[in-house]
């Protein structure tokens, strides 16, 4: 019997209950925490964090690491909030703008940051654990499919979502960041690396329940395992060869390449496997997805006729 909310609630449990003594991983949680959870004001003479959970477990650990890292007195509060259904919301006021700039939740000149801190980017595998473990009880739940539980983690906006992408490939597990019709996700779909992630992050229980559910679902008679093999490896290379031609065009080019071509090709070979939505995304002002596939067409057509005198080959005739 697979039971997705029970699962999830269990899992926030467990995670909420892990003692971590690394301060950067701490930091990277809770951090994590209210990037997804939650939002940042910097107000004349105080700062307020606010960020709104399902489980009260996860809302009383995110306050007790705010309060670690903070290392200074703060206002704290944990708020029940009833409506669709039962939610815990953080509240943590402190004097001035230090706490978030500790956080890392604004910049020097007081703006929120687009995307998780700089700072906790910068830790790499060492903090992967702590964003993961923040991200997922901030947003996390599991989602069973064809009798098999995924894990998905609803995000903000497209450059958190590639940064718990990176996250995950840090430690090993494959994760896909999608664009949905009300935002975006972070999907761990296969059920190696569910279990793996959830072990990773301190929830052995869950990655056991996870793992048993695989012993005991049978395949779906809908689902053809070699169609999809051959799908996947058909994205794979055509993802390849469109970031290859992008890399040939933009070597071609060189300085000869206008600037917003420039910064397209650069993204379209950096993130192969990004949809065009998703490269629209991380361009400031966003794009469209037709006028992504036009930039690239039009970055590919004027290498395409640079070289083009130069292809002809020489006379062989004697």
């Amino acid at each position: 019997m697979f039971d997705p909310e029970g699962l999830t609630a269990e899992l926030h449990r467990e995670l909420a209950g892990v003692r971590e003594d690394r301060p950067v991983v701490r930091h990277a949680m809770a951090a994590t925490m209210l990037r997804l959870g939650g939002d940042v004001r910097v107000e004349q003479t105080r700062t307020v964090l606010r960020a709104e959970l399902r489980d009260p477990e996860a809302a009383f650990a995110l306050r007790r690491q705010v309060a670690a890292i903070y290392g200074r007195p703060v206002e704290s509060d944990v708020v029940t909030t009833t409506g669709c259904s039962l939610r815990y919301t953080v509240c943590v006021t402190a004097p001035g703008s230090d706490l978030a700039r500790v956080l890392g939740l604004v910049d020097r000149r007081g703006r929120a940051v687009v995307g998780l801190p700089p700072s906790v980017i910068a830790g790499g595998p060492l903090v992967a654990p702590g964003i993961w473990r923040g991200a997922v009880l901030a947003r996390g739940r599991m989602v069973a499919s064809h009798g098999l539980f995924r894990l998905h983690v609803t995000c903000p906006e497209a450059l958190v979502a590639l940064a718990l992408v990176g996250a995950a490939r840090s430690l090993g597990v494959a994760a896909v960041a999608q664009e949905t019709s009300v935002g975006h996700r972070v999907v761990v779909s296969d059920i190696s690396g569910v279990s793996a992630l959830l072990r990773t992050i301190g929830a052995p229980a869950a990655a056991g329940a996870v793992e048993r559910s695989k012993r005991s679902a049978r395949p779906s008679p809908t689902r053809n395992p070699a169609f999809e093999s051959v799908n996947a490896q058909r994205a794979m290379v055509a993802a390849e060869a469109t970031a290859a031609r992008t890399r040939w065009a933009l070597t071609v080019l060189g300085q000869r390449v206008p600037e917003h071509l420039q910064q397209i090709g650069r993204m379209r070979v950096e993130y192969p496997t990004l949809s065009l939505s998703e490269l629209g995304h991380l361009v400031d002002p966003p794009l469209s997805k037709d006028a992504v596939a036009g930039r690239l067409r039009r970055l590919c057509r004027q290498a395409d006729e640079l070289v083009e005198p130069s292809t002809d080959q020489p006379s062989t005739a004697v």
